[in-house]
């Protein structure tokens, strides 16, 4: 499998620009998918400085720095359906600025709060601009009850919400970049900003089957709820960063799996993944 040369057509670049979001359906067939499945449940297994945890310290969040690991996700990252239509989005050659794979276990995923993208990294990384796109796969179904990503369509448009960092740790042991992580999260919106936000815009959430491809905007106000399914709905994440916008110094770099800073260009994989 290729992965589907997928590049955006005029209407889905025209939605990802009004609303910040666009899901397209169905692009990875089933057969990858269960593979893909198979290597984030090897990875979540694995003791690594990228693995995090809900607040019971035990049920698995997520996994950073996944596209650095094994074969398939490097591999993954590189495929035309991903890589091409980054490109296309930020007409520009792109390098992954973050992975990861967001594990939203039955009954025990945990909360993503309100918040925006750009602010961790422009704070944290030094990225200058929102040159950036994240594009999701579905690794599991999404529907209304396993927590779906919620966006506010459009509220990229209105540019960075400043807000104070919260600073904290999800243990008060774990080291500082853990609360960009948990859900007690850095830069969380507070009620009067959403509110600000959703205004007349409403909320939509991403739903759809496993398989499907979603972009979405780096200021987009988005969040969460806690998976109430008896099902999984795990998310991979890649986040293109486009190679002209190189990260600037910062006095203490994140760890190279939250915030690569090697910007060569990917080539895309033309072969089966």
């Amino acid at each position: 499998m290729t992965g589907g040369l997928v590049i955006l057509t005029d209407q889905h670049i025209e939605s990802y620009q009004r609303d910040g979001f666009v899901l397209v359906e169905n692009v990875v067939p089933a057969e990858d998918i269960g593979r893909l499945r198979a290597e984030a449940e090897r990875l979540f297994a694995l003791d690594h400085p990228g693995r995090v945890f809900e607040k019971d310290g035990k049920t698995v969040r997520g996994v950073h720095g996944c596209h650095t690991t094994g074969e398939l996700f490097p591999r993954l990252i590189r495929l035309p359906s991903l890589l091409a239509s980054a490109e296309q989005l930020l007409a520009s050659k792109v390098y992954v600025h973050q992975c990861k794979i967001n594990a939203k276990r039955a009954l025990s995923g945990d909360t993503w709060p309100w918040h925006q993208d750009y602010i961790f990294w422009e704070q944290q990384d030094g990225l200058r601009e929102p040159r950036v796109v994240n594009v999701a796969l579905f690794l599991d179904e999404a529907d209304e009850f396993n927590g779906p990503l919620l966006f506010v369509p459009g509220s990229h448009l209105q540019g960075v919400i400043r807000t104070e960092r919260n600073g904290s740790s999800p243990d008060g042991q774990a080291p500082d970049w853990a609360s960009s992580l948990s859900a007690d999260l850095d830069y969380a919106l507070g009620p009067e900003d959403v509110a600000r936000a959703v205004g007349d815009r409403g909320i939509r959430s991403a739903t759809g089957p496993a398989g499907s491809l979603l972009f979405f905007d780096s200021r987009i106000v988005h969040a969460s709820g806690p998976n109430m399914s008896p099902v999984d709905r795990t998310l991979f994440l890649a986040t293109y960063n486009s190679v002209e916008n190189e990260l600037a110094d910062v006095p203490a770099p994140r760890p190279e799996f939250l915030a690569a800073r090697d910007n060569q260009p990917l080539e895309a994989l033309h072969e089966a993944l």
